[in-house]
């Protein structure tokens, strides 16, 4: 069951900042995400990926247990909260709200009757209500969107590029078949060997971070895949375009193995 709310309706909700949601959840985060977060933690992009996240870069770790057992995010220190707050990942920022986008309509939604910050935190309903635009606004979500979106329609363009390259290719090798294959069901355990070197072009990119919105670092990433691409074999091109489609689909909060079956059965297979 989900509700699904308007911009209007009032949250019972003023987050108390007490650190139940830093634990037990599935917080996935964009290649632009994981660049500020290891920026907040001083460290290299690719430095914060092998220490922090898992499945390729596109989920953050999590650590021991914490609140009712649950493990604690990779980022949450017991003492201080959120060691990264300010640079917070979109999904961090959105709860307990989800956010949907479908036929370029955008539905905000929560998982259930009941809203979801009352079971952990039930004293949030003494504090103020905040109307969900309000919420949203406060917790600054815009370039977080754009990010999200700007990268979802990345996965399905590289997509398109590789069901192009396996199809108009004029080759009769399909060794790209079985290697689409084992991307969708061997899943983040083998895409940063596909990958090789695209693998840190695809979530560590070497680019500088923007200080204001984010669209100059989406299309100098889009860029750099494109030269990535175009510098390749088509036969490669073609493994490692899907296997990028794949790792984003799934950094956005797609199901990746959907996606892929999906993305095979337009090129025929």
């Amino acid at each position: 069951m989900r509700t699904v709310l308007a911009g209007g309706d009032l949250l019972p909700l003023t987050c108390t900042r007490a650190g139940t949601c830093c634990h037990g959840k599935d917080i996935r985060i964009t290649p632009w995400e994981l660049a500020r977060l290891a920026r907040a933690r001083g460290l290299p992009a690719t430095d914060f990926r092998e220490r922090f996240t898992v499945e390729a870069g596109t989920r953050l770790r999590l650590g021991g247990a914490g609140w009712r057992g649950l493990p604690a995010c990779s980022q949450y220190d017991q003492a201080l909260g959120c060691s990264v707050h300010a640079d917070r990942p979109f999904a961090c920022r959105l709860y307990p709200l989800g956010r949907e986008v479908q036929d370029g309509a955008v539905r905000i939604i929560h998982e259930g009757r009941a809203f979801p910050c009352l079971d952990g935190c039930p004293e949030v309903a003494q504090l103020s209500q905040l109307r969900v635009a309000e919420y949203l606004e406060g917790q600054e979500i815009g370039p977080f969107a754009v990010v999200r979106d700007a990268y979802l329609e990345m996965s399905q363009d590289l997509a398109e590029a590789a069901i192009a390259f396996a199809v108009e290719g004029g080759s009769d090798d399909r060794r790209w078949v079985e290697a689409w294959r084992l991307a969708i069901a061997r899943g983040p355990a083998v895409w940063p060997e596909i990958l090789g070197p695209w693998y840190d072009a695809l979530t560590t990119p070497d680019l500088e971070m923007p200080g204001g919105p984010p669209e100059a670092w989406l299309q100098a990433h889009a860029v750099l895949l494109q030269e990535r691409a175009e510098a390749q074999a088509p036969a490669a091109a073609c493994v490692r375009l899907f296997c990028s489609a794949l790792l984003l689909f799934q950094a956005v909060g797609g199901e990746s193995a959907l996606a892929g079956r999906r993305w095979l059965a337009r090129a025929g297979v």
